[in-house]
């Protein structure tokens, strides 16, 4: 066998790379710490590569050869994903994705940025596609691509990286604005204040708790949009969601994001800073990340790579650290637009603005299947246009040459988006100077070349500085400026006709490429050496604009209206930042204090909401009503309010099959009995909020009319109860026939939603969690809390499956019990609703969780994948990662 294909062994992918000598590739995976001889890559334990080369064009070469090695099918359908030609590689099941992806254009964009790298980054890039199409020319490919009869992959371009992390941005950053219109029209319909009921009711900006990074610490006028305009808009939105990248982006849930925060040196028992993070993203098979460590041409630096792209992602060098989360900033606009037939246009349309007509380009277009049909290898079949697959893609030049996304001929309205990552971007050039950087001053200057995706980033360098900074470029809407919403406010959908237009640029700033007035970075919230000694962020506001939930009542320092974004919750902001406040007045805090903190599974809206049970219960055995009364006697809720008013408001799993934090990954341990009566009140407590939801909002809104989302439930029903459940519009949610006394009609909202959780988990639908039973003590959360690790191939290659070697554990039921829940720090969140097992299986989770520990020259970090490094089944580095993520207990990447 080639010296390419052994685990564990250096490869030689040309003739002047050394071959390491067998005592040192022993004493190097028996320390972790590969020999440092130039042009090598050496695999530690747990199968990390880690590279070493003597110029940057072979480091990186050694790169795109290792992840090829590792992940060459998570690479191809990263690439098409993004590209819009996914359908080519997997079949049928993926072509409505590629139709959308196709329209919003990522490659067209991806194009457009190679030209604006630096010619370092272009380098990278080329010695990285080098080094996957080495791979490609000499190995056998992974056993996924016989599943798909494919015998010939397309070689790797400086463009296909470009996608994969443009695909990521876009993830992270698009949004529609359609839900948000849709409902507020829809209110307005049926008689109600839609803006009120929507943002004061059932869509609350304001977070659950207003916890900031940065804090040690009038109704806008609407337009009316055409019924067709709405209508159009939420077909579109159907068809808009089949696309796996759009769905991300539109996803507002409450786990959406990530947590990252860093605790300076004197509050540490090192007195040195500790950095830790964890993404939350799309849980998949292989892992999102890929772990990697390199060094050469003055490259030094280890962590968490993308596979299909150069660099470390996340992680440090021998200097600095890094993490990032999510900050949704509002980057893209949809607009309702007037086309017109115009024979002088290309396409033969035109919109109208300001009573001009402005020409709609277009592109043509021609989607291909494989067909995976027996003896057809590397057959690709043309699907005929018609119906909803596009003959071209219609492109709106104002709107940043974005696409026009549907069109309503007969009514002369259209839909399209504008979005700052429809723009070359340099995305590439920030990350390898992340890399490079040396302190906070050259940090801060590679945040510069950040464009599209915007980030929280929290830093700490081994001198004890720590920091936090936001970055991206977000647009500067005229009517805004000018001090007064016209029509819509950004969050809605905008009139395409004139007045929400983004401003051409006149201020440019350094290194932008977006062709419109941007926020300038001296602007956007940041801090250096806080006075607190930490920063916390969780996709919690760092403005805190949304605080109060008015989102325009901010003024730029030079005038006009500060707008950065929309949507924060501040969940696990709030927790961890009480956590982190706990240790640093214990002081002495250490790299085990922080891992610790990451597998916190304690939810704050239990501790607000949970003791409503037994609250309601005292005053139901007193009430004269008779409902009440009979609820209170029934020895079900009373038993079950009891387990909640003892509850600690975390969630184990409760059974021996679960993986809890407070497990080995080696060995699963039988469940204490104080881990039982927590899991059972956990179970209780999230199909009580469920029904409770339900009997607030859904059973008190006209029929038709949106109900509150899981991103907003808990916010609003907090607002609720501070109002005695009657609304911003006027709805009164708590609103019980016969009873008029506000706090018994909750108290009997409380109780009764508590009987129907009780109902439900007794009932068949939940027979393969309970089998029936109406004994409470069966309740285990570990039976409803699953993840699945999904590939697009489905079983065997998704985890656990039928012929994955990793099994379900659980008769009956698919996935792998864990601990965790919504909101929580240690993030796995389920629907709100969710009123059968399979519902509760998890899509969003911890994609690494990372500590690092400053060291007087260097770092000693942790890290933890859900997987392993390698996709390919049955070897050894394939799942070797996954018992520890699953149990919190990672390994070690560096120490030095």
């Amino acid at each position: 066998m080639p010296a390419e294909r052994l685990k564990g062994e250096t490869f030689m992918p040309r003739p002047h790379i050394a071959l390491l000598t067998a005592g040192a590739l022993i004493a190097a995976l028996l320390s972790g710490v590969p020999p440092a001889q130039a042009g090598s890559v050496v695999r530690d334990a747990n199968g990390v590569p880690h590279l070493r080369a003597g110029n940057r064009y072979e480091l990186f070469r050694l790169q795109g050869r290792v992840h090829a090695e590792d992940r060459m099918f998570q690479m191809d359908v990263s690439r098409r994903r993004g590209s819009g030609t996914l359908a080519e590689l997997i079949g049928s099941s993926a072509l409505a994705s590629d139709v959308q992806m196709r329209t919003m254009g990522l490659r067209r964009t991806a194009e457009k940025s190679l030209a604006v790298l630096s010619a370092e980054t272009r380098t990278a890039l080329r010695a990285y596609a080098q080094g996957v199409n080495d791979w490609l020319a000499g190995q056998e490919l992974p056993d996924q691509y016989r599943t798909v009869n494919v015998t010939k992959v397309a070689p790797w371009t400086e463009v296909d990286s470009i996608v994969v992390i443009k695909t990521l941005a876009f993830s992270l950053s698009f949004d529609l604005d359609i839900d948000r219109t849709s409902a507020v029209s829809a209110y307005d319909a049926a008689g109600y204040d839609g803006q009120k009921a929507v943002f004061g009711d059932v869509m609350p900006f304001a977070p659950f708790a207003p916890a900031s990074p940065l804090a040690d610490f009038t109704p806008s006028p609407r337009a009316d949009l055409p019924e067709s305009v709405t209508r159009m808009a939420a077909d579109y939105l159907e068809r808009a969601v089949q696309a796996a990248p759009i769905t991300e982006a539109l996803n507002r849930s409450g786990d959406r994001g990530s947590n990252s925060w860093v605790i300076g040196g004197r509050h540490t028992a090192s007195g040195r800073p500790i950095l830790a993070s964890d993404p939350h993203l799309s849980l998949e098979s292989p892992s999102t990340f890929h772990p990697i460590d390199l060094r050469g041409g003055g490259f030094d630096v280890q962590g968490d790579s993308l596979p299909g792209a150069p660099f470390v992602i996340l992680g440090q060098n021998r200097r600095i650290a890094y993490a990032a989360t999510q900050h949704f900033m509002d980057v893209s606009d949809t607009y309702a637009e007037k086309v017109v037939p115009d024979p002088a246009s290309p396409s033969g349309l035109s919109t109208l603005h300001r009573g001009q007509r402005e020409p709609i380009t277009a592109i043509p277009e021609t989607f291909r299947v494989n067909p995976r049909a027996a003896g057809r290898h590397d057959a690709l079949d043309v699907v005929p246009a018609g119906g909803t697959i596009p003959a071209r893609t219609l492109i709106v030049p104002r709107r940043n040459n974005g696409p026009l996304l549907s069109y309503d001929q007969k009514a002369g309205t259209g839909l399209s988006v504008q979005y700052t990552g429809f723009s070359p971007s340099a995305e590439l050039d920030a990350f390898r100077l992340f890399n490079l950087a040396r302190d906070v001053r050259e940090f801060q200057e590679a945040l510069q070349f950040f464009d599209v995706g915007g980030q929280h980033f929290v830093y700490a360098d081994v001198t004890g500085t720590i920091a936090y900074f936001t970055n991206s470029e977000v647009p500067i809407r005229e009517d805004l400026q000018a001090g007064k919403v016209h029509g819509n406010p950004p969050y809605l959908l905008r009139d395409g006709t004139g007045g929400n237009e983004w401003l051409p640029v006149r201020n440019r700033q350094p290194h932008q490429l977006l062709p419109y007035e941007i926020m300038p970075f001296s602007e956007l919230p940041k801090v250096v050496d806080p006075p607190s000694g930490f920063i916390v962020s969780a996709n919690n506001d760092s403005t805190g604009n949304t605080f109060d939930n008015d989102m325009l009542n901010q003024r730029r320092p030079g005038g006009g209206i500060s707008y950065v974004s929309f949507f924060h919750n501040g969940f696990r902001a709030a927790r961890i930042t009480d956590m982190v406040r706990a240790a640093v007045r214990k002081g002495g805090v250490t790299s085990a204090d922080v891992v610790a903190m990451q597998a916190d599974t304690t939810a704050i809206d239990a501790q607000y909401f949970a003791p409503m049970a037994g609250e309601a219960l005292a005053r139901a055995r007193t009430s004269s009503e008779p409902s009440l009364a009979a609820l209170a006697s029934d020895p079900r809720i009373v038993e079950a309010a009891g387990r909640l008013s003892r509850w600690n408001h975390t969630y184990p799993t409760g059974i021996a099959e679960g993986f809890d934090a407070a497990d080995s990954a080696a060995e699963l341990a039988a469940p204490s009995r104080q881990e039982i009566e927590a899991s059972v009140a956990a179970t209780v407590y999230v199909l009580w909020r469920g029904r409770f939801v339900t009997e607030v909002f859904d059973k008190h809104l006209k029929a038709g009319l949106p109900a509150v989302g899981d991103s907003h439930a808990m916010q609003a029903l907090k607002r609720l109860v501070a109002r005695g459940g009657v609304g911003e519009s006027g709805i009164d949610f708590f609103a019980v026939p016969g009873i008029a006394d506000p706090t018994a009609r909750r108290d009997f909202l409380v109780l009764t939603s508590l009987r129907d959780a009780l109902d439900l988990a007794a009932s068949s639908a939940f027979a393969a969690a309970f089998g029936g039973s109406a004994d409470q003590d069966g309740y285990r959360w570990g039976r409803l809390h699953r993840i699945t690790l999904v590939s697009p191939l489905g079983p065997p290659y998704t985890v656990p499956s039928p012929g994955n070697r990793f099994e379900p554990p659980l008769a009956g039921l698919s996935g792998i019990p864990v601990d965790g829940g919504s909101n929580v720090p240690d993030v796995s969140g389920h629907p709100l609703r969710a009123d059968t097992p399979e519902k509760f299986l998890i899509s969003l989770v911890p994609a690494r969780r990372f500590v690092a520990q400053a060291l007087p020259s260097g770092w000693q970090t942790l890290d933890s994948l859900p997987g392993g490094v390698s996709e390919n089944p049955g070897d050894r580095f394939e799942q070797n990662l996954l018992r520890g993520w699953l149990s919190n207990d990672p390994y070690q990447l560096t120490g030095r």
